[in-house]
């Protein structure tokens, strides 16, 4: 029997070899990262939403697109779960997409520039 190999497997090892060989060839289990896939399937379809149909007119898309995208893919969660994922994609904005094109002082707290003369 050949051996499958898929991209999650190839991510996975390359993200950490441990963690592949508990996964994939101990068959571990572990308890994933979204309480239920469907959390995980709204925000992928948000993003990938969000990419897809932005106009690029402006360089940052504003938060507000983001919010009209997961409002579209969100209605089938719990509260709870509406109220995580808004969470998570506040947080994926302010980390992603407003860093990405701001000065890295704005975005990391933790770097301070020195002048030296």
């Amino acid at each position: 029997m050949a051996y499958q190999i898929s991209a999650t497997k190839l991510q996975t090892y390359y993200r950490c070899p441990q963690s592949y060989y508990f996964r994939y060839e101990l068959g571990l289990k572990t308890p994933g990262f979204f309480g239920n896939a469907a959390l995980g399937t709204a925000l992928h379809q948000t993003l990938a939403k969000a990419y897809r149909d932005w106009d690029y007119l402006e360089p940052i898309p504003p938060n507000t697109w983001f919010n009209s995208c997961w409002q579209q893919f969100s209605n089938k969660l719990s509260p709870s779960q509406a109220e995580e994922g808004q969470e998570i994609l506040a947080n994926y904005y302010h980390q992603f997409s407003v860093c990405v094109h701001a000065p890295q002082t704005l975005c990391d707290h933790r770097i301070f520039r020195k002048d030296i003369n």
